[in-house]
């Protein structure tokens, strides 16, 4: 009761998400991230590298879902925003909730992390 349903994890090359901004520019942004997310990421100095960890996250969370990315759980299903703390939290849309539902969870947890090169984030449904 309460405890860990699943849990996801994916790491990306932060050069790999710098790639496709230069590459597909708006249309990737656009596609990928939720305007409080792009927002977040360019109001500080290293936006790529925020971009690169949120990308991780949605991979992370599309995994806990146990659906991947696609009809179920769509980019843009998951909002990774910061609390005053600075944690992040999981804002979910309705196909988000819809999956978190299914899956009998309560809530998605992220942790997000990065170096110079590499970002990673591990999502758990509750």
């Amino acid at each position: 009761m309460g405890g860990i349903i699943s849990v996801g994890h994916d790491m990306v090359e932060i050069e790999r998400v710098e790639r496709a901004i230069k590459r597909y520019g708006e249309k990737f942004l656009q596609k990928i991230y939720t305007p409080a997310e792009l927002r977040y990421a360019f109001g500080r100095g290293d936006a790529v590298s925020s971009l690169a960890a949120r990308f991780a996250a949605k991979e992370a969370i599309s995994k806990a879902f146990l659906c991947g990315i696609g009809r179920q759980f769509r980019w843009q299903s998951a909002s990774i925003i910061h609390r005053d703390s600075g944690a992040p939290e999981v804002i979910l849309d309705v196909l988000g909730a819809a999956r978190l539902e299914k899956l009998s969870g309560r809530r998605v947890i992220i942790s997000l992390t990065h170096t110079r090169s590499i970002a990673s984030a591990v999502a758990l449904v509750t």
